[in-house]
């Protein structure tokens, strides 16, 4: 049984690293031959969170003619975090909000949904499968996420 789970773990343990990798290589390909790398050492940047961040990304990437997915957004916004605005290091108990983690596109879209729930109960199933949506994304960036209810640990 333990061999079995030595791939697993292998993989798991390399998955962020891929990703880290696929958002350079995105990143390299479609974004840097519009703009230089000075642009992110600005010292008057928008950037001052990871949601700030999601949401440059997110306005810039039509630009780049490539119909990047939303997991593909988020391989760019974490390549371009650790190699240059390091957002939260050192902070892993740091208390943010759902909207943090989504990018504008996202929080746009869920408001039209809640807008367009035919009942309170569908709104209500909207509202929970958001809540569980935006759990996950927290515990995977290992943040705490306030809630409504209270405070969701990591």
């Amino acid at each position: 049984m333990k061999i079995l789970a030595l791939p697993l773990l292998v993989w798991s343990l390399a998955a962020p690293a891929q990703d880290l990798e696929r958002g350079r290589l995105l990143y390299q390909t479609h974004c840097a031959t519009c703009h230089s790398e000075r642009l992110h050492h600005r010292d008057k940047s928008k950037i001052k969170s990871l949601a700030d961040l999601r949401d440059e990304v997110a306005r810039w990437a039509p630009q780049t003619r490539h119909r990047f997915t939303l997991d593909e957004i988020e391989d760019v916004v974490q390549f371009l975090n650790a190699s240059h605005y390091r957002i939260g290091e050192g902070r892993a108990d740091e208390l943010i909000f759902g909207s943090e983690l989504m990018s504008a596109q996202e929080r746009e879209r869920y408001r039209r949904e809640i807008g367009a729930a035919k009942s309170e109960q569908a709104a209500t199933r909207l509202r929970e499968q958001h809540r569980s949506r935006m759990r996950e994304r927290a515990r995977e960036r290992g943040v705490r996420l306030a809630e409504p209810g209270g405070v969701v640990s990591k």
